[in-house]
C-alpha cells in the first residue's frame, strides 16, 4: 500500500488525499509550496459541483421511480410536471377509494348491529312462545279429566 491514500467521506463526497506519513489533511501539492488559496477554492468548487451533481442525480432517480409506480403510464420521456400531476391524481383517487371503503365498512357495521338486535328480539320472542307452550301444556295436564262412568 502506498504512503498516500484517497479517503472518501459519505457525507461530503470529498476526495481529499491524506498524507499518511505526515498525518496532514492537506493535498500533497499544497505541502510542496503550490498556491493553497487558489487550490482550496478550486477544490471547494469541485466538491460543491460533485455534491450538486449527486443531488440532481438522486432527484432524477426518484422521479423515475415515481413514474414507474404510476399505473398505466409508459412514457419514457415524461416531464417532471406530468409525473407529479399524475401522481397527485392517483393519490386523490386512492384517497377517494379509501374514503368510500371506510363509508362502506361503517354502513356494513351498522347493518350488522341492526341484524344482531333483530336476532336478539326474535330469540326473545321464541323464548316467550316456548314458555307459553310449556305453560299451556302444564295447564292441560293438571286439569282433572272427568271420570265418565259407563252405565
Amino acid at each position: 500500500m502506498s504512503s498516500r491514500q484517497s479517503e472518501m467521506s459519505g457525507d461530503d463526497y470529498s476526495d481529499v488525499e491524506i498524507d499518511i506519513e505526515s498525518h496532514s489533511p492537506l493535498p500533497h501539492d499544497w505541502q510542496q509550496g503550490a498556491n493553497p488559496l487558489g487550490d482550496h477554492k478550486r477544490h471547494a468548487r469541485a466538491q460543491h459541483n460533485a455534491l450538486e451533481r449527486r443531488r440532481r442525480d438522486n432527484i432524477k432517480e426518484m422521479y423515475n421511480e415515481l413514474k414507474d409506480e404510476i399505473p398505466n403510464f409508459n412514457h419514457d420521456r415524461a416531464s417532471r410536471a406530468q409525473i407529479l400531476s399524475l401522481t397527485i391524481d392517483e393519490m386523490k383517487a386512492a384517497n377517494a377509494e379509501a374514503e368510500d371503503a371506510h363509508l362502506q365498512a361503517f354502513a356494513t357495521n351498522r347493518s350488522k348491529n341492526n341484524l344482531i338486535r333483530e336476532i336478539s328480539q326474535v330469540e326473545a320472542e321464541i323464548a316467550a312462545l316456548k314458555a307459553a307452550i310449556a305453560a299451556k301444556a302444564s295447564n292441560s295436564n293438571s286439569t282433572p279429566t272427568s271420570n265418565v262412568s259407563k252405565s
